[in-house]
């Protein structure tokens, strides 16, 4: 039974939708603020998190903070669930990592669908990079069970989810680490580096300076005479991949405009 911490101040929602989610059959845990919240995720380690942003003592931006600190609750499906609907705000939420971003008043069936389709995507990507570790293990021994990369940003060690990679690219010996977050991560190492520790079933270079992750690709078209672009996922423009990277793409169905 997957385990489902609910922090919210307004003891009237914290009820409704703890009595909704154990008819769905989750076990419920839930939190009055984001102090007692943070210190029952430690506790219980749940499989995913829904907050309230603007609660006493701490927020639930705070919140998601603490927890993506700690090495036992970073990468739990984090859901913001709130009145507060600036688009602010709700740039805000996705910057600092979250999943999904539910305004209240609510509708059921929105909120479990949400809730299982995190649940199903983490349980597929950790199927998924657990297959290709295990693959791979050899070669490289870098992630944990969860298929994390253990990184120094700005000399702070720092886990990132190889799952949310959009892609890589290298600037003298330095690269930005783009995440579908959004979020743009600067690490000190070679692209050549990147590519002895990703995966190669999911990831491939597509230029001498960029390595992308294939479960983002939107499409991929035909530009000039031995080039072509590709569409990324949250990458505001296409990147120009050539002839030579492109044939490594073909198996890929339907990617192809």
């Amino acid at each position: 039974m997957k385990k489902i911490l609910l922090i919210d101040d307004d003891s009237l929602i914290r009820s409704k939708i703890r009595k909704l989610l154990e008819k769905n059959n989750y076990e419920v845990f839930t939190a009055e603020n984001g102090k007692e919240g943070i210190q029952l995720a430690f506790e219980i380690i749940p499989d995913l998190i829904i907050s309230d942003i603007i609660m006493p003592k701490v927020d639930g931006y705070s919140v998601k903070k603490e927890l993506d600190s700690n090495k036992n609750t970073n990468g739990i499906p984090f859901i913001f669930f709130t009145a507060k609907a600036g688009i602010n705000d709700f740039r805000l939420g996705m910057d600092l990592g979250a999943d999904d971003y539910l305004i209240k008043p609510y509708n059921e069936k929105d909120l479990i669908h949400v809730i299982e389709t995190r649940l199903e995507r983490i349980s597929q990507v950790s199927q998924k990079i657990n297959g290709k570790l295990e693959t791979n293990k050899r070669e490289n021994n870098k992630f944990d069970k969860n298929g994390r990369l253990l990184i120094n940003v700005n000399n702070v060690p720092q886990l990132i989810k190889i799952s949310e990679i959009v892609s890589i690219s290298a600037f003298a010996e330095y690269s930005n680490v783009y995440l579908i977050s959004g979020k743009k991560i600067i690490v000190r190492k070679l692209l050549k580096e990147w590519e002895q520790i990703l995966p190669e079933n999911t990831f491939i270079r597509i230029h001498r300076s960029t390595i992308i992750n294939f479960e983002f690709i939107e499409k991929i078209e035909k530009w000039n005479r031995r080039s072509y672009i590709v569409y990324i996922q949250n990458n505001e423009s296409p990147l120009t991949i050539s002839e030579r990277y492109v044939s490594k793409l073909k198996t890929h169905v339907g990617i192809f405009g």
